[in-house]
């Protein structure tokens, strides 16, 4: 029930001084009979006294206040895991009656005057009626993520309950075991705990970057349940074609591991399934396959890393370079000797080079001789008036002695390769580095990778940029502190994942320079998984190399059972590129052409879609981990005969409808009902003393 309330900006006593002057107002004009009666002199005389006292009343600034009351009704969501391993493991009988059997309980507890929401993995807002309607397709568990949903949509509502329905496989995700939740969970096991009859492939082991002319080992490592002895064939295809076969017996307890030697002539992205041929009586032959996506190159991009000093930067940047097995990493520390590159470099991390000392200026010249790309780090030893003269992209006008303490923060707009959905969260959290103070001006076509924020002011700033170059592209750290971000992560978070593949990826973007080609197109990885959507971007030049916008590309995408598609996009700064959605997994290639000043420009090129198949890997449903979520909330664990056990329950813990109230004020100078009023009492008296013969 709303209720109305005004009140005032100043004491509402003064309203009794308003309402006397409407009086004295009212008394002064009808104190004398005149030619009313009466009876219609007080009426005129309260209209008068009222309209003057309301006109008055605006000068104590009053405001209403409406506050309105809601019932909010105990809601309790029934959670399903509608991932593959549910509907391939869970008999289609007991699934489907128990699924009814939830509608049916969805039915009374509404009855009851509960709420009920149903969830499931799906994307998006769309609403889930009935849970027997829907299809078991998701391709991962995480069961996390499906009660967070709820618990997340609901977080300002009565959530009373989460009813988890699952056969508690869990493959991705934090556990929920240990995950604090606000609503108790009441967990419905499905699944099946009793051992199968089944051979898995549990993991295929290989190297993803390989050489050509060398052979590489994929092994195969496959588990059983009650075949000891037994014999299977494992074969492994290429393109659907067996290209290798062996046949082995299984032990009668544990794992056996077999091995492929595998060679491959030309570089690119491979696709091969190993499958292990399906026994009499196997449960399913789901789990019988996996894929291995591997690239074969013809040799690893030789990188120079070069410092005018020994400095923590060194040991930082060559660990995270080497994570990558495609990096071959050169150490050369000052002072230098003349520069004899035995193998040309394809690019170089120059740190505090050009140097105030000029240490390493001898290599700096042979490097910009050779067009070898460069990844410039400065510091207080750095030359700037040198490194203004190399057009890196960025430059330091009236350099000081003077350093802001700086933090990172990631330009989630840089497209040129793609960051971990955490990076923009864990870069923010990197501790703050000196950066020389001045006037920093980014030239045009340069990209900002990192800004800069002092304190708690994010700034435009750059900190870390790419200059993009056909030829000769280069990029810039504005600081020499970043050993420290490295050591924060590793320290904080168990491994430096972020920082590492932010520098392994700004050098291979170095490394891999292109040609004099106009149009480039790639992808923003290399590998996608089956549940990520596929994006292309593309990148336009024209005659001098200079970056345009505006062309029109046509592309024809090659599946890999041969099929072709043909796509065509705009090429637009800032633009998404080419969304191909999800794509079946496979080796994917692509051959995109445009035309530039009336010729034909194109570019060709591959990606990856890979499948993992974890939901097919365990047929035995894990009713231990529900039991722990159950203890974990002071429930119990419930099995679909016991559903009338869990109404009981639900109805036992007799969750409250909570009352809630909303307040709404606003100002009467903008309500204008009130106006309104004063009109009608003004209208009033007027019309009475006219019709009674005097205005």
């Amino acid at each position: 029930m709303p209720f109305f309330q005004i009140h005032t900006v100043y004491s509402p006593w003064y309203a009794l001084l308003c309402l006397a002057t409407g009086i004295g107002v009212s008394w002064v004009m009808y104190r004398r009979k005149g030619p009313w009666s009466t009876g219609l002199r007080v009426l005129l005389a309260t209209l008068r006294a009222l309209l003057v006292a309301l006109v008055c009343f605006l000068l104590l600034e009053p405001y209403t206040r409406r506050i309105t009351q809601e019932e909010i009704k105990p809601r309790v969501v029934l959670a399903l895991d509608n991932s593959q391993s549910v509907g391939l493991f869970t008999p289609k009988e007991s699934l489907n009656g128990t699924l009814q059997g939830l509608d049916a309980l969805a039915e009374r507890l509404q009855d009851k005057g509960y709420e009920v929401v149903r969830e499931t993995f799906q994307e998006g807002d769309t609403a889930v009626n009935l849970l027997a309607t829907v299809p078991f397709q998701a391709p991962i568990t995480n069961l996390h993520a499906l009660v967070s949903k709820g618990e997340s949509a609901y977080r300002n509502q009565n959530l009373a309950a989460t009813v988890l329905v699952s056969d508690g496989i869990h493959n991705q995700g934090p556990t929920p075991t240990f995950q604090l939740y606000r609503a108790p969970i009441y967990p419905l096991a499905l699944g099946d705990t009793v051992a199968k009859r089944d051979v898995v492939l549990e993991e295929v082991q290989y190297n993803k970057i390989n050489y050509t002319g060398t052979s590489f080992p994929v092994v195969a490592r496959i588990g059983h349940s009650g075949y000891g002895g037994a014999s299977v064939t494992v074969l492994l295809q290429e393109g659907g074609k067996t290209v290798q076969r062996k046949t082995v017996s299984l032990p009668r307890a544990g794992t056996l591991e077999t091995t492929f030697q595998v060679s491959a002539a030309q570089p690119g992205k491979k696709y091969y399934e190993v499958r292990v041929q399906p026994l009499s009586g196997e449960f399913t032959d789901l789990n019988n396959r996996r894929h291995a996506y591997l690239e074969v190159v013809k040799g690893k991009l030789k990188i120079l890393l070069a410092a005018a000093a020994p400095h923590p930067d060194i040991k930082a940047l060559r660990s995270a370079l080497l994570t990558n097995p495609l990096l071959d990493v050169e150490v050369v520390l000052g002072p230098f000797q003349n520069p004899t590159f035995k193998t040309p470099y394809d690019a170089a991390v120059l740190h505090q080079i050009p140097n105030l000392s000029n240490v390493g200026t001898p290599w700096l010249r042979r490097l910009q001789t050779a067009k070898v790309p460069t990844f410039y780090l400065l510091g207080a030893q750095t030359d700037y008036n040198a490194f203004n003269a190399l057009q890196a992209g960025v430059r330091l006008n009236r350099p000081s002695g003077q350093y802001d303490q700086v933090q990172p923060v990631l330009n989630n707009g840089f497209r040129r390769f793609s960051t971990e959905p955490i990076a923009q969260d864990r870069i923010k959290a990197w501790p703050p580095t000196a950066v020389t103070f001045g006037e920093w001006n980014v030239q045009a076509g340069t990209e900002v990778l990192l800004y800069q924020q002092i304190g708690s002011v994010r700034s435009t700033k750059p900190l870390l940029v790419y200059k993009p170059g056909p030829v000769v592209p280069a990029a810039v750290l504005l600081t020499d502190g970043s050993w420290q971000w490295r050591l924060n992560e590793a320290t904080e978070h168990g491994s430096s994942q972020i920082y590492d593949e932010l520098m392994t990826h700004l050098v291979q973007l170095l490394a891999n320079r292109r040609n004099q080609k106009r149009l480039h197109v790639y992808p923003v990885k290399d590998e996608f998984d089956v549940t990520e959507e596929v994006s292309l971007q593309t990148d336009v030049f024209n005659t001098v190399q200079e970056e345009i916008f505006g062309q029109n590309i046509s592309l024809t995408l090659t599946h890999p059972d041969g099929k072709q598609t043909q796509h065509r996009f705009r090429h637009e700064q800032g633009g998404e590129g080419l969304k191909l959605g999800n794509l079946a997994p496979g080796v994917y290639r692509y051959a995109a052409s445009a035309r530039l000043d009336n010729q034909n420009q194109s570019d060709t090129g591959e990606l990856v879609v890979q499948e993992q198949n974890l939901e097919s890997l365990l047929a035995v449903a894990d009713h231990e981990l529900l039991r722990q979520v159950a203890q974990r909330s002071e429930t119990r664990l419930y099995y679909p005969a016991q559903l009338a056990q869990l109404e009981q329950d639900l109805l036992k813990a007799d969750f409250k409808t909570v009352l809630r109230s909303h307040q709404e004020e606003k100002d009467l100078l903008e309500q204008s009902w009130y106006y309104f009023l004063l009109l009608g009492l003004a209208c009033a008296e007027w019309a009475l003393r006219r019709f009674y013969g005097s205005l």
